[in-house]
């Protein structure tokens, strides 16, 4: 049997390059027995400013890697 599972999007770490508090893409991983997520699983990062898409290179190597990335 799976754990419930909820995404929610929330702020994040500064961007490496412009500062910016990034957003998150999470997925927390719920469990039967408490209201409290067991544990959490971050999915996806973006820049509101746009460093992501206007500097993808730049932006792949300056900030953290995220789970699933290849290292």
């Amino acid at each position: 049997m799976h754990s419930p599972r909820m995404e929610i999007t929330r702020d994040g770490i500064p961007c490496a390059l412009c500062h910016t508090v990034t957003t998150e893409l999470v997925y927390l991983v719920l469990s039967a027995q408490s209201s409290f997520p067991q544990r959490e699983v971050i999915k996806d990062r973006w820049c509101p400013a746009g460093c992501h898409q206007l500097q993808p290179a730049r932006w792949k190597e300056a900030m953290p890697l995220l789970s699933g990335d290849d290292a």
